[in-house]
């Protein structure tokens, strides 16, 4: 992306071994710092009405773009969970960010946080994760057929991006006069989304997450499970083995909301994080 090309919106960019990042660096500058890790196809922009409330308790935020995702770079390679932990660790590399940081995920972002913390256990302090993926192939059988060769090129631009398209406008346009239906869209204006959605769903990034949060077990970090009771993405079900697999992680439920908590319910959200990065903060005081 040229700079001539780059969104009035974007904030800082910075480039790392596999291409460029863009990020948002918000809040009080002395404040300690919280990693947010976005959800599939969504963006920094998830955390928009959540970080207000992080950044008025004295948090620092670091809000990522995910390769493939929002003003980032799409490079040509597999879109897998050992790409985006490695972005991110290059990321908190490149910005000399050593003192350890609390860590939030959100969906696929929850997944991805969960192998970060497993492979630098030591950056971090806690982990929330808001509507962990589990299985979204499981959930939706259908999305297999985008495994096959021909078939899934075609599903993804004629049916998958259309769809996707609907569905936010659909999910979005009631929240700040449908300002986030834009947000969606100006990601899809640069080349790329596409193939990296499909190698997502190719390489795994979409479907059995298992291995990790079993990888999780052994860590010592404080962990947080926020799960919306009418979320078709992250089922009871699965938050159950989820359970299994962490045992001692905390799990809260939240009546009457779904999967994009973090972007509709921010208020009923920031006061449970708020409660568990608390005691991170205490600790390090």
């Amino acid at each position: 992306m040229l700079p001539s090309d780059r969104p009035a919106d974007a904030q800082a960019f910075i480039e790392l071994r596999d291409g460029t990042c863009h990020y948002r660096l918000d809040g009080p500058a002395d404040g300690p710092c919280v990693l947010m890790v976005h959800g599939a196809t969504i963006a920094h922009w998830e955390f928009d009405r959540l970080a207000p409330y992080l950044h008025a308790a004295g948090w620092r935020t670091l809000r990522p773009d995910l390769y493939g995702h929002g003003y980032s770079a799409r490079p040509r390679t597999a879109y897998t969970h050992s790409l985006f932990v490695r972005q991110l660790l290059d990321l908190l590399d490149a910005l000399a960010i050593s003192d350890p940081l609390a860590l939030v995920g959100h969906s696929l972002g929850a997944a991805v946080a969960a192998r970060l913390a497993a492979a630098a256990p030591s950056r971090f302090t806690r982990i929330v994760m808001g509507a962990p993926l589990v299985d979204y192939e499981e959930n939706v059988p259908s999305s297999r057929l985008l495994h096959w060769p021909m078939l899934g090129e075609l599903l993804v631009h004629a049916y998958v991006v259309p769809m996707l398209k609907r569905r936010r406008a659909r999910r979005y346009q009631p929240i700040e006069d449908g300002r986030f239906v834009g947000k969606f869209r100006r990601q899809l204006a640069f080349p790329g989304f596409p193939r990296a959605l499909l190698s997502m769903f190719r390489h795994h990034a979409l479907g059995d997450q298992a291995d990790a949060y079993e990888a999780l077990r052994g860590c010592r970090l404080p962990m947080l499970v926020l799960r919306g009771e009418e979320d078709p993405i992250c089922t009871a079900a699965q938050i159950e083995r989820l359970r299994g697999w962490l045992p001692d992680a905390s799990v809260t439920s939240l009546p009457g909301t779904g999967h994009a908590m973090m972007l509709s319910d921010p208020a009923r959200v920031a006061p449970l994080l708020l409660s568990f990065l608390a005691a991170a903060r205490a600790a390090s005081d």
